[in-house]
């Protein structure tokens, strides 16, 4: 019997694909053979050609060769949104070494554990965040230091204005090596060594928020099959794609960096976010894709100048992160002409599981499952049980993109991918049509009075009122109650000062039973939120 969502499936899209034998680096050159003039990457101006781009990334895999990185060897990379990533990234591949992405905000013992954890001998990273390597550097095994800058990709002109962490000196230190200088190496890696698509690319590692960060193995057939998936659902062949998302993170990466290159469109590269620099990109360079968070969503429909510019060039906008209201929803459709479609992922299914279809997304829903994937919903009580259409459960996923495990972690492995079933964590329900509806999950549950309160219900429901841009809920230990709900709100502008916390909780009291409705409010100027815009309820205030 074929699923139940096969009923909503977009026009055009296949059940089923088949990933051909090959890996990205393979692809990439073969678009330098055919249309090596084409502009793959544009940073504020700064554009590389396929052409050029495939000989950087030869030059540098060259000079990494040199320099002992050997098949299979993790190297680091630490920095910012730039194209060196990007060339950095494909290099790695190229020799069949393993990436590993460092989250740039990280402080030294998390970058020293990571280090540590992979095994990395190599690091790449910008020379603003060499200060936190250098006070660790001792207690690593790295053997090469490679530094580069933002000067060193940046035009004379910028196209766009720049972020202020961008328009700062270039920085020089002893005993490191200087990228530009390995970019100019005389030999050409003309072979790809990562041949085989079961060979590992990538040790993705989670964030971390509920115990140590570990690192999901990413072979470089599970990132083909998500990039393929992509392509397909977002129809992004010869597209102009904003990539302002986080490339260390997986929703960047695959949606942002890889699918573009793998169609042979072309990226509009921006650093970090800023409202109306991506606005201004969008309308100066007709982007057609971007796949983006809540967060910016929210900060766009509300810049107050956004419709002076012509944003109707987007065709394909996705968004993950956080659940998006109706307003929001309305509003910037209003403003591009483009749907917004949710989607949901993790780092273990190297961002893709489900995407809502672009012609008709579902309010509140992330969406039906994509190509060869399988999910069923287990009972919380008894795994073993799948539950029914409308229950909620917790979501378990099978299909090529899922990661065959946890870097030097089998018990932890074992424990949440059992017979190829990953265990999500994450509390979802499924209508009649297969779109499936985020709940919550399963370690942010909250128990108040006895009652199970998921806080992404609780949030939809705050989210409605007219002065809150944003919300976060948690529990917080009650001697009565043994939880009481929390909402950290933060108000929209024009309501600061003339809301009280008081208001929110009245509001509240009318919209949802008595167990649900927060007892508390915090008012902030901002939530905190990772690179792919998941709230980090573990760096809310605790009282």
């Amino acid at each position: 019997m074929e699923p139940i969502w096969y009923k909503s499936w977009p026009e055009g899209v296949p059940t089923e694909i088949r990933c051909p034998d090959t890996t990205l680096p393979e692809i990439v050159k073969g678009h330098a053979r055919s249309f090596p003039h084409r502009e793959a990457i544009n940073f504020y101006g700064y554009s590389i050609s396929y052409g050029s781009f495939e000989q950087l990334t030869a030059a540098f895999a060259d000079s990494l060769l040199r320099l002992g990185v050997l098949k299979g060897d993790r190297v680091c990379l630490f920095m910012e949104n730039c194209p060196q990533l990007i060339i950095s990234t494909f290099a790695v591949w190229r020799i069949g070494g393993v990436v590993v992405f460092a989250n740039p905000m990280y402080k030294e013992e998390e970058l020293v554990y990571q280090l540590t954890d992979s095994g990395s001998e190599t690091i790449i990273l910008l020379d603003m965040l060499y200060p936190v390597l250098h006070r660790i550097r001792k207690k690593t095994l790295l053997k090469n230091v490679i530094i580069t800058g933002y000067r060193d990709f940046l035009p004379e002109a910028p196209g766009l204005p720049l972020h202020p962490s961008l328009d700062v000196p270039r920085q020089y230190f002893p005993c490191t090596l200087e990228m530009l200088d390995l970019l100019e190496c005389d030999g050409e890696t003309s072979t790809i060594l990562a041949a085989n698509p079961n060979d590992t690319a990538l040790l993705q590692y989670s964030a971390g928020t509920t115990g140590t960060p570990k690192g999901a193995i990413i072979n470089h057939h599970n990132i083909l099959f998500s990039t393929i998936c992509s392509a397909l659902w977002l129809k992004g062949e010869n597209g102009i794609h904003l990539a302002v998302l986080p490339l260390f993170h997986v929703t960047g990466l695959v949606h942002s960096l890889i699918m573009p290159l793998y169609n042979g469109s072309t990226i509009i590269l921006l650093a970090l976010y800023d409202t109306e620099t991506v606005i201004m990109a969008i309308e100066k360079y007709r982007c057609t894709h971007w796949v983006s968070v809540a967060t910016m969503n929210i900060a766009v429909v509300n810049h107050p100048d956004v419709k002076r510019y012509n944003l109707s060039s987007l065709f394909a906008c996705v968004s993950g992160g956080a659940p998006i209201s109706l307003k929001i929803h309305r509003e910037f459709k209003e403003i591009t002409g483009a749907s917004l479609a949710e989607f949901y992922g993790l780092s273990e299914t190297i961002s893709l599981v489900t995407m809502n279809p672009l012609e008709r997304p579902r309010l509140g829903s992330v969406g039906i499952p994509v190509m060869n994937t399988s999910v069923k919903i287990a009972d919380l009580n008894d795994p073993g049980r799948e539950v029914s259409l409308g229950e909620m459960g917790e979501l378990m996923v099978k299909g090529p993109q899922v990661t065959r495990g946890y870097w030097m972690r089998s018990e932890e492995s074992s424990c949440s991918i059992k017979g190829g079933w990953l265990a999500t964590g994450d509390i979802v329900m499924m209508d009649s049509d297969g779109y499936i509806y985020i709940v919550g999950r399963k370690k942010e549950l909250i128990k108040a009075s006895g009652y199970s309160v998921f806080p992404g219900e609780v949030e939809r429901y705050i989210r409605e009122h007219p002065a809150v841009a944003e919300v976060a809920v948690a529990g917080i230990p009650s001697l009565y109650r043994g939880e009481n709900i929390k909402a950290f709100v933060v108000l929209k502008h024009e309501y600061a000062n003339s809301i009280r916390e008081s208001d929110i909780i009245e509001w509240s009291r009318t919209k949802m039973a008595s167990y649900k409705y927060p007892r508390k409010v915090e008012f902030l100027p901002d939530l905190p939120v990772d690179g792919s815009g998941k709230i980090m309820r573990h760096l809310l205030p605790k009282e």
